[in-house]
């Protein structure tokens, strides 16, 4: 995961520090860091293939919310 200020799995570190509930999404071109991103153990709950489309955008946000919901 390439961003400029820090690399994605250390802000999915971050994020999870803050608020250690957060449901994360993730998202690249990349296929291998779907595998990276659910082997952190760092709360990825989904993960997105670049180039995807509304409708799997949001197919993607609302199982997350149900997986949610269901467990609360």
């Amino acid at each position: 995961m390439m961003m400029p200020n820090m690399d994605g799995l250390t802000t999915m570190r971050t994020l999870q520090k803050m608020n250690y509930c957060i449901k994360i999404i993730t998202m690249s071109g990349l296929v291998s860091n779907a595998r990276i991103a659910k082997e952190t153990g760092i709360g990825v709950k989904a993960f997105l293939s670049k180039p995807f489309n509304t409708k799997e955008l949001l197919q993607t946000l609302k199982a997350v919310k149900g997986r949610n919901q269901r467990n609360q």
